[in-house]
């Protein structure tokens, strides 16, 4: 099986996750990989390899001195679907637009990335479902790299500390996260983007759901009674910053973004992400919330409006500093495989945040994939190829 094969089977497996279940895993099909992960690293030499009652996958392989984990998550997204993934493969993109096959095309115009891959092989997909290169790339990086301590018995390395986890796409991924068991020193993510990116920083995040209940009447009855909790929400949305959206901000810029939004004339249910890089930002933000839901309620006092606010993941940075050698080894790991390293921030979250709250530093590490979360997205086959080799540096002795 080749690098680019594991992969394909991988995405291949639908592990959507659910923010909506309150279970661990969210969904069941999550185990589905799980269990493909724990015989693959039986085969591959990791003699605990298993999976927990969570979804957890863990396995070690041992070696010589300090204890390296590497970790990726099982799940993918929420906004597209990830059932019956068909990866398509373009040999050596020559630039231009990529028609996918449903009608949408993905042009450098809209995104510019694709001009940093001509003459690379990409993985794209048929246009109907997310790829789920986030992060069965990952994934499939540290599986290949276990493979190539196993085909190359000789060669030296660390203690490799393995786990997969489930719910990150959820902010849940460190839910039942068993540091004991991990038991490596530090660890990486391997869960970005651009290869030459070693991120240490990341968003704080919260979510905040939001549910309206209106007064439903007959609309021919319903003068001076019908409170419409739709509208009542719209009201709601309409007092955030409306200049505050992800559409509005980049770099270290942070944000309110809606992410769902549903409901009838009787109830609404309306859901938040908020994301800033430092804590202020995102307390500015939740006031802003509290402000809105406190003036429609004056607005419409006979309507409910019931919030609630939940912590998803903190920035890694602090935790990071504190203990540079990771950042030190892997930056080491990409010159020696040609590639200039760059400090860089996530846009987002990863379970490494919370790893690196509780100890365990873990900054992220890029895969070679792009366009994340959505019918766009693609994988560097390339680049994807040149992270494994990373990977074996970073554990190599």
């Amino acid at each position: 099986m080749t690098h680019l094969d594991r992969f394909i089977k991988y995405v291949k497996i639908n592990t959507q996750a659910d923010d909506k279940t309150g279970t661990t895993p969210s969904t069941e099909r999550q185990k589905d990989l799980g269990r493909v992960l724990v015989a693959e690293l039986l085969e591959l030499g990791l003699e605990d390899a298993h999976m927990d009652e969570w979804g957890n996958v863990y396995g070690h392989l041992p070696g010589k001195g300090t204890r390296i984990g590497l970790n990726a998550h099982m799940d993918t997204a929420l906004e597209v679907t990830d059932e019956e993934v068909k990866p398509h493969l373009i040999k050596e993109y020559q630039g231009g637009i990529i028609q996918l096959a449903n009608g949408l095309e993905m042009s450098p115009e809209m995104f510019p990335s694709l001009n940093n891959h001509i003459g690379h092989d990409l993985v794209v997909t048929d246009g109907n479902t997310l790829l789920g290169a986030d992060d069965k790339a990952g994934i499939a990086i540290i599986m290949s790299a276990l493979q190539y301590f196993h085909d190359h018995q000789e060669v030296e390395h660390s203690t490799i500390c393995v786990c997969f986890t489930v719910d990150e796409e959820i902010g849940e991924g460190p839910l039942h996260f068993n540091y004991e068991k991990m038991n490596a020193k530090y660890a990486y993510t391997i869960d970005g983007a651009e290869i030459d990116v070693i991120e240490s920083e990341n968003f704080n995040a919260k979510a905040v759901h939001i549910h309206v209940t209106g007064v439903s009447i007959h609309p021919g009855e319903a003068k001076g009674k019908l409170i419409n909790a739709c509208l009542v929400g719209n009201d709601l949305i309409s007092l955030l910053p409306q200049n505050d959206t992800p559409f509005d901000s980049e770099g270290k810029e942070g944000f309110w973004h809606l992410t769902e939004f549903n409901g009838s004339s009787d109830e609404a249910d309306i859901r938040l992400i908020i994301r800033d890089f430092k804590e202020s930002g995102v307390e500015n933000r939740i006031e802003c919330v509290r402000h809105a839901v406190d003036e429609v309620k004056k607005k419409y006092p006979t309507s409910k409006i019931e919030w609630s606010i939940k912590d998803q993941y903190e920035n890694m940075k602090q935790y990071v500093d504190k203990k540079p050698i990771a950042v030190k080894n892997a930056r080491e790991a990409l010159k020696k495989n040609g590639i200039e390293p760059v400090s860089g921030y996530i846009r987002g979250g990863t379970d490494g945040a919370t790893f690196s709250k509780y100890g365990l530093v873990t900054p992220n590490l890029g895969t070679g994939s792009y366009n994340h979360h959505g019918r766009f997205e693609y994988l560097d086959v390339q680049e994807f190829e040149k992270m494994i080799d990373v990977v074996i540096d970073i554990v190599k002795r």
